[in-house]
């Protein structure tokens, strides 16, 4: 490959050829998958549709664009640089490729917003058309542009650009001012914001630490707080206990009387029996003990930590001031940060590259092999952030949809059921009502036999009672 000149298709072989192709292909279609990915669960999964993921649907958009580019791969400097192809390669580059950066800068500034002057994620939807016009129409503009130019010295400023079409190496200098400066100040742009934003969570989450230690320095606090710092320091306790008991004759305590010894004492907290005088002369009736206690403090004291266990400690805390406590802040914030990174990262290589070749007049092949590896995989990276940002939303619909069906299946048995119990009880209705049909036969029989014997009693009755009251003849 020369060293004075821009490098050219002509300057590699074909395996190089035949590899870059490859790379070029392989992530335009890998970009392309990852994106209807991106389009299909945005469409059927209404609670993954929040602000920051629409951000990353419209950036997808122009992913598309810049991946059937990227598939086009070298075929267009084989059709020439003045053909179709290779044209609509070049403004397909021109447009899209650089789109991206626009859109993080977009939500970069939105965070800016949220942070500083208390706007809404949810507000930002009704700007949609005013983004749209901005990250959209100023790469079209530019490109559109670009495509209509040209001089007669130097001709088109679409043709070769070493592995693709786009802007030929004699409009060099239109590479950087129209596209590399573009695209790093949308990054650098990104990054302030994100930086400005730490900063902010950081002083804001230090004066609500400084207010809630102001407002709790009250005297039980401030005690509280002296014992927890002197929790770790120990010393020696002395302790005399003088013992008075009366008794009538002035004689020492029996031998049966329990004494404290140093197996007594409670070890656990290290506490330990030094000495033990004997009885000292005292009136008659009075027996006076004293007993030293020695006290040696806990024990089992706590470990001192080591210094890289302070260290972690001390980078944890650190790191705890910049945890920001909205949740829906917090995600907007992580989603915006990620896309920012993935942008920076696409574009280092090709970036380095451009450098590289702009200073010394040509790169080494390894710089457009990573070229060719990293930059068509933006719509990769941006379904990566996507589906991790919201997984949880994903896991949580697809938990509520398989409890909504066992509730389904569950309703559907209870109605099942029901229906059986009731057909069982209309079948078994027709025996119990002739059951007691006959039942209720037998029982209205009964009750006229009843009645007759019952007629027959009375008549009985009332001819004995006549035979009585009648005087013999």
């Amino acid at each position: 490959m020369g060293r004075g000149s821009m490098a050219s298709p002509e300057d590699f072989t074909a395996d190089e050829i035949r590899l870059l192709v490859k790379l070029e292909r392989i992530g335009g279609c890998i970009s392309i998958v990852a994106v209807f990915c991106i389009f299909i669960a945005y469409a059927f999964f209404p609670k993954v549709r929040n602000v920051q993921n629409t951000f990353i649907v419209f950036a997808s958009v122009s992913n598309v664009g810049a991946s059937v580019a990227s598939i086009i791969a070298f075929d267009g400097l084989w059709e020439g640089k003045t053909s179709t192809l290779c044209k609509a390669q070049s403004f397909l580059f021109e447009m899209f490729m650089q789109s991206d950066p626009w859109w993080s800068m977009a939500m970069a500034i939105n965070v800016l917003l949220v942070f500083y002057f208390r706007a809404t994620p949810d507000s930002f939807a009704r700007w949609w058309w005013i983004y749209c016009i901005i990250c959209y129409g100023g790469p079209f503009i530019i490109a559109l542009t670009l495509l209509l130019s040209k001089t007669s010295r130097r001709g088109p400023v679409y043709g070769e650009a070493t592995i693709w079409c786009w802007v030929d190496k004699q409009w060099d200098e239109i590479r950087i001012y129209t596209y590399y400066m573009l695209i790093w100040i949308c990054i650098a742009g990104s990054l302030l914001c994100y930086a400005l934003v730490g900063w902010h969570v950081f002083r804001s989450r230090d004066r609500l630490r400084s207010l809630t230690a102001t407002t709790s320095r009250d005297p039980a606090a401030i005690e509280l707080t002296r014992n927890e710092e002197n929790e770790g320091c120990y010393g020696t306790v002395v302790t005399e206990v003088q013992v008075t008991s009366s008794a009538s004759p002035s004689q020492p305590p029996p031998a049966s009387a329990k004494r404290y010894y140093p197996n007594d004492l409670d070890t656990d907290l290290g506490t330990r029996s030094v000495f033990e005088h004997s009885p000292t002369h005292v009136p008659s009736g009075f027996t006076q003990y004293f007993s030293s206690v020695e006290s040696t403090g806990q024990r089992h004291r706590k470990a001192t930590p080591s210094r890289l266990t302070r260290a972690v400690s001390s980078t944890i805390a650190s790191a705890r001031r910049f945890v920001v406590a909205d949740p829906v802040k917090r995600a907007y914030l992580r989603t915006s940060f990620l896309f920012a990174i993935s942008v920076l990262v696409t574009w280092i290589p090709s970036s380095l590259n451009r450098i590289h070749s702009w200073v010394a007049g040509s790169s080494p092949y390894e710089y457009h092999v990573a070229t060719a590896a990293v930059l068509p995989l933006q719509g990769l990276w941006n379904s990566v952030i996507f589906f991790v940002t919201s997984w949880n939303v994903l896991q949580r619909h697809r938990r509520n949809t398989a409890a909504s069906a066992a509730a389904a299946q569950a309703i559907d048995r209870l109605h099942q059921d029901s229906a059986n119990r009731t057909v069982a009880r209309g079948s078994g209705g027709g025996g119990d009502n002739r059951q007691y049909g006959s039942l209720h036969s037998e029982t209205d029989l009964g009750d006229c036999d009843s009645r007759t014997i019952s007629s027959e009693i009375e008549l009985q009755r009332r001819s004995k009672s006549q035979g009585t009251s009648t005087p013999p003849v």
